[in-house]
């Protein structure tokens, strides 16, 4: 009765008196010591996030990163330049991913990269090679500075701006020639053996086509050579240009293609594909696939053409996204050899300093979903290319001589069938037949008929080859005789595989660059 009484007749007026059980005591205080942890950690969670925005993140993975970088740059025994180790860490970091395609580049680097999706440069306009120790001149741009300049085909350069390029691979002696619009250059050469001459020429910016078109034989033949900038504007005046002249049968050529901006190639698919049709796919790490359609209506002027592609083993990216599409969607035929079989994209983030990293971001995917990385896409008509264009380099510092055995000798065989001069087998052993062989083309060239392969002789054959190659395209004379009716598609693949059974064939390998080339293996072109 005590305790009730006291409950219910307080002892002060006008105060308050709470009875509170003594476990929900307890529930109360573990629930506010439970909050103010999880506030606690919420706002040292905030307070790491601001710390990562301002730049002072402490990720325990960089920790090595800042050790090695504070160890270097306080004790160092000499000046320390600081961007070049910051720069040189994040081209490690990308080459750790062991991704020829990922690349960090520089602002000189950038400038080339530009280049080749513009096909905007700022040089003297010529194509350049390299055959054995010299840079020689193929061919100037026609309306090029070069060409106004009067330089001519088969032009050898001996100097730039009075620098000797003997030594020199072709690569840098293009760097000597190009330089900023409005400069002057002057180019020492010889011509057909004569006196060395100067020629100054004013450099211009040059712009390389990237789609050619020809008639050969009643077919058109519209040549891709790289997807850059206004590639898909320039495939369709050539789709037009077709059309008007009324050609049914149309080869589209991918080979030695190695791909470029992939919108430009979207397009292209276009010019035969109805807005809103999956071209092909994209696919992020996660698996998630993105949809991408046709953006705008077909070309009419493509509905009446009998379509055949051209591909091989320097065919990849851009390339095989076009013929990939085409193959899913149409009936186009596809010649040639199986492709490079890069599937997959790349990204490109600028930063403030104008450096840029490119990555690789995405698998690309066909329209029927398949993904050709790293097996390349199949021709329907498989056709070789003839084994003069697996010839090895014969440098001209090399002596090949009567009595030798050597596994460079079918080459020189090879070389010298093709170019009109009989030979009768192809092993590795030069014997007599093949010194009177020499001897024979060394006097159809003014040579000092010796009958070894060495110095001016190795030049000479490899340069005749390189024009025969030039104007014999074997791959796509095999393909305009099938679709001629001249041939039957066994006969023609038949045909090729007998023409290519000396020398082996070798799929190219993946580099940084991503191209391939098919061409003769001891020249090297570019253009500047």
């Amino acid at each position: 009765m005590k305790e009730e009484h006291d409950s219910n007749n307080p002892r002060k007026v006008g105060a308050k008196h709470i009875n509170i059980n003594f476990f929900w005591f307890l529930i109360i205080i573990l629930t506010s010591i439970i909050l103010s942890a999880v506030i606690t950690a919420l706002s040292l969670e905030a307070g790491n996030e601001k710390a990562v925005n301002v730049g002072t993140d402490t990720r325990s993975e960089f920790s090595k990163l800042y050790s090695v970088y504070d160890t270097i740059t306080d004790n160092y025994y000499d000046d320390v330049d600081k961007n070049a180790l910051i720069e040189s860490s994040i081209q490690g970091m990308v080459e750790g991913l062991d991704d020829p395609y990922s690349e960090y580049m520089n602002n000189e680097e950038i400038a080339s990269f530009e280049e080749s999706v513009s096909g905007d440069f700022e040089g003297i306009g010529a194509e350049v090679m390299q055959e054995g120790s010299r840079i020689i001149i193929t061919s100037p741009m026609r309306g090029s500075p070069a060409e106004e300049a009067g330089v001519e085909p088969g032009d050898e350069i001996l100097a730039v701006d009075d620098e000797p390029v003997e030594g020199m691979n072709v690569q840098e002696a293009v760097q000597l020639i190009r330089g900023e619009k409005g400069t002057d250059v002057t180019l020492t050469l010889v011509r057909n053996e004569g006196d060395p001459f100067e020629i100054t020429i004013t450099r211009d910016t040059i712009h390389i086509d990237s789609v050619t078109y020809e008639e050969v034989d009643g077919v058109g033949h519209i040549s891709i050579n790289r997807f850059q900038r206004g590639t898909n504007d320039e495939f369709e005046a050539k789709l037009n240009e077709a059309a008007e002249a009324d050609i049914e049968d149309l080869i589209i050529d991918f080979r030695n293609n190695p791909g470029g901006l992939l919108d430009e190639a979207v397009g292209m698919i276009n010019q035969f594909i109805d807005e809103g049709e999956t071209v092909l796919y994209l696919e992020e790490n996660g698996g998630e696939r993105k949809e991408i359609t046709a953006p705008g209506p077909s070309n009419e002027n493509t509905d009446d053409f009998n379509l055949y592609i051209m591909i091989n083993e320097g065919s990849a990216s851009a390339s095989e996204v076009f013929t990939g599409a085409m193959d899913d969607l149409t009936d186009v035929t596809i010649a040639g050899t199986e492709s490079f079989g890069k599937g997959i994209v790349q990204q490109t983030i600028e930063f403030g300093d104008d450096s840029l990293l490119k990555y690789t971001d995405t698998k690309w995917l066909t329209p029927e979903g398949n993904w050709i990385h790293e097996k390349g896409i199949t021709p329907d008509i498989r056709l070789v290319n003839p084994d003069y264009y697996r010839v090895e380099m014969l440098g001209p510092d090399e002596v090949f001589t009567e009595g030798i055995s050597d596994e460079t000798v079918p080459s020189i065989k090879v070389a010298l069938d093709t170019l009109g001069y009989a030979v009768d087998d192809f092993d590795e052993s030069y014997d007599k037949k093949l010194t009177k062989t020499v001897m024979k083309f060394q006097a159809d060239n003014d040579l000092e008929q010796t009958g070894n392969v060495t110095g001016e002789t190795a030049t000479a054959i490899m340069s005749e080859l390189r024009t025969y190659i030039n104007e014999n395209d074997a791959q796509l004379n095999y393909l305009v005789d099938y679709i001629n009716g001249d041939y039957t598609r066994p006969e023609i693949e038949e045909y090729a595989k007998e023409h290519a059974e000396i020398l082996e064939m070798q799929k190219p390998e993946e580099d940084d660059s991503e191209e391939s080339s098919e061409e003769s293996p001891d020249e090297e072109d570019t253009e500047e």
